[in-house]
């Protein structure tokens, strides 16, 4: 039985299958055997893959449907990487994760850096044997940039893994803005996209690289492909592996819900990704261009690279769908035939419902402005009784006269018509009132100091939004009957020896 129902997904891009699939299987197959994957052994015993597991996680599928527009050796080259990648975490959980083992996890990923060179040395395991072939058929391709970019990130995938551990071993699970955080930053996402440049010929120039809507496009696609598995991968990680650095685990237990409402809550997170992936590819990266004088050969590589981006969520949401190492039951429900579109291997996604479609629809249909009932307050606990100065109307009165003194209802800067406040807006705020019941033991001269101090502090509180909390354009003046109430965080108190 499947840990919960999988939510409705928002995915508005059809996956497409890559031609070359068959060969890309093929190829992997005999070169994880040729890199020992197929013989590496389990502390326990029995070996971390079979041929047969390998064959039915199907990873030249993922490469295919993330990639589909690359030729057959770069595929083959692709789908080498994630075979090592995957393997590299499975290796990874069944020699140090089991046993708890942080020294020697530490000095694993230490050693396995060092074939991230020219000069590596000689392999002691298949990881590293791996790591060794796949650096140097891929790096003399690309840039020094490039080559820097991805050393970071492979560097902080192996990262993560110690993160992951180190979590384990003393049974703590993040918040929510940790995990979103330390995932993006060292999760596989981002060492996928730096293979979407090499897969795609879509190298980012280096002068765009680290701009704000680069980086947002790597946030947003890094925050989707992460979530998007954590949705998927929850029973075999959590409830089989006993891991914890899983969104919907981590959402499940600071919000203290049930698992299925955490993975919607996970769900909607991924969708508002996706959508900012969406609205930057469109609207910032052309400002972009504009902005830097982009020539036209490093626009086409950035478009590029947006589009291998897209393939690759929308790809990696369909092998998720169809992969024996992921919970996805009803993941995939046929392919009808929509408006006489394409059907077969592939088009699985273009259902309505794969399409988010309705997700889509409910983000556009809400009413602004409602009318909602009273909402009612909740029985506050108070032990201690109100008392009120018997200064209070005296106070009401000199802090009518002050404000009028202090400039409270003329006009200022920013507020050229009719000011911030009037004395009967003043006046029906009641901040002496507010005063008498805070220092209901104060003198009158204490009392009326007192209430200056919170009307000074609530004009601020008026002030600053009107001035500068929207365009000049749409200022109004809003009428004296609405507005804020005394909500300053602090409050002056008489000393007592005044």
């Amino acid at each position: 039985m499947q840990a919960f129902t999988l939510p409705e997904f928002y995915m508005p891009y059809p996956a497409r299958l890559n031609p070359n699939l068959e060969q890309a299987r093929a190829h992997s197959m005999a070169w994880a055997k040729d890199m020992g994957m197929l013989d590496a052994p389990k502390p326990d015993g029995g070996v971390v893959w079979t041929e047969a597991q390998l064959a039915k996680m199907d990873y030249a599928l993922m490469c295919a449907y993330t990639h589909p527009d690359c030729d057959g050796p770069t595929l083959d080259l692709i789908t080498d990487w994630y075979v090592w990648v995957f393997f590299f975490d499975d290796h990874f959980l069944e020699e140090f994760k089991y046993s708890r083992d942080l020294t020697g996890a530490k000095a694993y990923l230490d050693h396995l850096e060092l074939f991230m060179s020219d000069d590596p040395p000689e392999p002691t395991n298949p990881a590293e044997e791996g790591l060794k072939d796949l650096w140097a058929r891929t790096v003399p391709a690309m840039s020094d940039g490039w080559r820097q970019r991805f050393i970071t990130s492979t560097h902080n995938l192996m990262i993560e893994s110690m993160w992951e551990l180190n979590n384990i071993d003393i049974g703590r699970i993040a918040n929510p803005i940790e995990y979103v955080q330390m995932r993006r930053r060292v999760g596989g996402a981002p060492w996928s996209a730096n293979l979407v440049e090499f897969a795609s010929d879509a190298e980012v120039p280096e002068r765009l690289a680290h701009t704000r809507p680069l980086e947002v496009l790597s946030d947003t696609f890094s925050d989707g492909v992460h979530l998007r598995n954590d949705l998927f991968s929850y029973q075999r990680e959590v409830q089989e592996e006993g891991e914890n650095s899983n969104a919907v685990l981590v959402f499940e237990r600071f919000f203290d819900c049930a698992t299925q409402e955490a993975a919607e809550l996970v769900n909607d997170l991924l969708t508002s990704r996706v959508q900012q992936f969406e609205n930057t590819a469109l609207t910032q990266i052309p400002a972009l261009f504009l902005e830097h004088q982009v020539l036209p050969d490093e626009q086409a590589r950035v478009a590029a690279y947006a589009k291998g981006l897209q393939d690759w969520q929308a790809g990696g949401h369909e092998w998720h769908a169809r992969s024996s190492r992921y919970m996805n039951e009803g993941a995939v429900s046929g392919t009808p035939d929509i408006l006489g579109g394409p059907t077969g291997l592939g088009t699985a996604s273009l259902t309505p419902e794969r399409l988010g479609l309705r997700r889509r629809a409910m983000q556009h249909s809400h009413t602004p402005f409602k009318p909602v009932g009273h909402l009612p307050l909740p029985s506050l606990y108070m032990p201690f009784p109100v008392h009120t100065s018997p200064h209070l109307e005296a106070a009401r009165e000199y802090l009518a006269g002050w404000g009028r003194e202090m400039g409270f209802y003329d006009s200022v800067p920013g507020v050229e018509i009719g000011g911030v406040w009037d004395e009967h807006r003043l006046r029906i705020t009641d901040l002496a009132h507010c005063a008498a019941m805070i220092h209901a033991g104060a003198d009158p001269e204490q009392l009326n100091l007192s209430s200056a101090w919170l009307a000074w502090g609530t004009y601020g509180d008026d002030y600053f939004p009107m001035v500068f909390g929207r365009p000049a354009t749409s200022r109004r003046r809003r009428s004296p009957t609405t507005g804020s109430s005394c909500s300053c965080p602090w409050t002056w108190a008489p000393h007592p020896s005044r």
